[in-house]
């Protein structure tokens, strides 16, 4: 027997078939190799819809503030709101390319090529937004417009590489259908100085000649500036001018720029900001929006009621013997009713008084339209509003002022009653009597006399109706209230401790508002959400809660969960109201503005 390495070799068949088994089992690993991973970025989609969500707010809001710069009074978002938006949105950045880098770590292929240039471009942009809000430099934000640009067209390369998302080609054609245009000029100064003083420079300023075209500096450094001139041999030649009565000075080239919008609106992103701003008398304090939020009346404590038309345009200005206190529309706007001892009803547009007004003991604290019933509500407390003071009044007119019968006029308590109306023409009307607060319902035109539904503990000091007139709520010094208006005798259950302000949404939801929370109901034992305030001072129940928290934030609330949006009001706020179809909130701004916003 053969023997090699102790081992008997295999037949000459066997080892022909072990070799066949050999190739061919290598042949099948070169045709099937092992499939490797991808290298590519796996979140981009994802990224691509946070990029596109970044871009489409500053498209937006350079659409907003191009209009501010350019006068426009629709759509406008003020520099000072626009640099706020600008610093949240860098914030918003600096996560996104925080992602972005965790997620193109050791990754390469198409998709990171696109994806990193467009975060650093995304980088920059929030560095020159952050320099607007810091300076409000025009050539910044033709910057920021530029870097908008840019990014669309990064974005869109992106989208190309990444699996079809309607959704984001959605947004990338909205996004760049918001066009803002830039045009800059150069021009030429010439500044001469600086002057020891004011005087010494308005002195100079005699010594030139007093050229239309100069302006002296009123702060230090003082300096005479001449210009600006069309170019700089203009700007140079008055330059020699000076210098020949020995007055020396520099010629600076100066950039400026123009902006403007075209496009469609964008409302649905803009919602926050101004709809409308609506420049008014210097001292107006209230505001009444007619009921699809187009015509407004403002009035102030100079007894003046300006009304403006859709348009913007002033139509008339009535003036009373005193200040404004109450300002309402009719429901079609054709009248609307505004004073303060004396509420009188004027015609719209013309602004000129008909019917007979209502004199009161002292100055009217509300007023309301009775929708259905069609007539004006007011009240008001006896002249000093304590118990031996005398009485308060409620008085009701017709829309074009005619006087109406029973149960008008109705004497009240000292302290007035609290007024409310359901969409039936139902009107609730709540005095304090004995301790406690009764709650009476008539129908004009139908009942002579208000009938009692409800007496609840304390002294009152609100009342809200829901507008189907099933529920009401009450606020007394002892606690706040809900009342069943649908039982066969009313009931009514205390819910909380007193609150500042309670009202009934266009869905029903009840909200309370106090100092520090505001609180939605969807039943008196069922608490839908609660919402954190610094200082809850108003609420207006529209399509959203809307809360003046403080003297200048206003905020709306979802109705679903209560997340708060701050709405751009720009200033110190002394009255907000709403439409009567809930979709427009109206605020008065620094006693010279009335703006008003568009609920989604």
């Amino acid at each position: 027997m053969n023997k090699l390495g102790g081992l008997c070799p295999p037949a000459p068949g066997v080892l022909a078939f072990l070799l066949a088994m050999a190739f061919a089992a290598s042949c099948t690993q070169s045709v099937q190799p092992r499939p490797s991973p991808s290298r590519d970025v796996d979140a981009a989609p994802k990224l691509a819809r946070d990029a596109g969500a970044i871009l489409l707010q500053f498209s937006a809001y350079d659409y907003g503030l191009a209009g501010a710069l350019g006068g426009e009074k629709t759509r406008t978002v003020a520099p000072v709101r626009y640099g706020t938006i600008a610093q949240a949105s860098a914030k918003a950045i600096a996560a996104f390319n925080g992602s972005v880098l965790a997620a193109t770590v050791d990754r390469s292929g198409p998709v990171r090529e696109r994806l990193v240039p467009l975060a650093d471009g995304l980088a920059d942009l929030a560095k020159d937004g952050a320099a607007y809000a810091d300076a409000g430099d025009a050539a910044t934000f033709a910057r920021v417009i530029s870097g908008v640009t840019a990014g669309w067209e990064r974005l869109r390369e992106l989208s190309a590489v990444v699996p079809k998302d309607d959704a984001l080609q959605n947004v990338i054609a909205r996004g760049t259908s918001f066009v803002v245009t830039v045009k800059s000029a150069t021009s030429a100064t010439v500044t001469a100085g600086p002057y020891a003083s004011l005087t010494d420079a308005s002195q100079a300023l005699r010594a030139m000649g007093s050229p239309m075209n100069a302006t002296v500096s009123r702060v230090s450094p003082f300096v005479v500036r001449l210009g600006p001139y069309a170019d700089r041999p203009a700007a140079d030649a008055a330059s020699a001018e000076l210098a020949k009565q020995g007055i020396t000075s520099v010629v600076t080239d100066e950039q400026s720029y123009t902006f403007t919008r075209s496009g469609p609106v964008p409302d649905a992103e803009l919602w926050r900001e101004p709809s409308r701003v609506q420049d008014a008398r210097g001292t107006s304090r209230k505001l009444a929006v007619s009921g699809d939020g187009s015509w407004l009346v403002t009035g102030g404590d100079d007894g003046y009621a300006a009304v403006f038309d859709p348009s913007g345009a002033l139509r008339a200005l009535p003036q009373f013997y005193a200040g404004v206190s109450v300002l309402a529309f009719a429901d079609d706007a054709r009248f609307f009713a505004a004073g303060g001892q004396v509420v009188n009803f004027l015609a719209v547009p013309s602004g000129q008084v008909v019917g007979s007004g209502m004199r009161f003991t002292g100055a009217a604290t509300q007023i309301m339209f009775v929708p259905t019933s069609r007539l004006f509500v007011a009240a008001s407390k006896g002249p000093t509003g304590e118990a031996a003071g005398g009485p308060g009044l409620i008085g009701g007119r017709a829309p074009d002022g005619a006087p109406l019968g029973d149960p008008f006029p109705i004497v009240t308590p000292a302290a007035g009653a609290q007024i409310a109306s359901s969409d039936a023409g139902d009107v609730y009307i709540g005095t304090t009597s004995g301790g406690a607060f009764d709650v009476e319902v008539f129908r004009p035109g139908r009942d002579a006399d208000p009938r009692a539904i409800a007496r609840v503990p304390g002294v009152g000091r609100a009342l809200a109706v829901d507008r189907a007139g099933k529920t009401a709520a009450a606020i007394t010094d002892q606690g706040t209230y809900w009342i069943d208006l649908t039982a066969p005798s009313t009931v009514s259950r205390r819910i909380s401790p007193t609150v500042r302000d309670v009202a009934f949404g266009i869905d029903g939801s009840l909200y309370l508002l106090d100092q520090t929370a505001l609180v939605a109901y969807d039943t008196p034992y069922s608490v839908r959400w609660t919402a954190p305030l610094v200082d809850g001072r108003r609420l207006v129940a529209a399509r959203r809660a809307v809360v003046l928290d403080g003297a200048d934030r206003l905020l709306a609330f979802a109705p679903a969960d209560g997340a708060a949006d701050e709405l751009g009001a720009g200033g110190t706020i002394t009255d907000v109201t709403m439409s009567r179809d809930g979709h427009v909130i109206g605020a008065i701004v620094d006693t010279r503005r009335a703006v008003l916003f568009t609920l989604p």
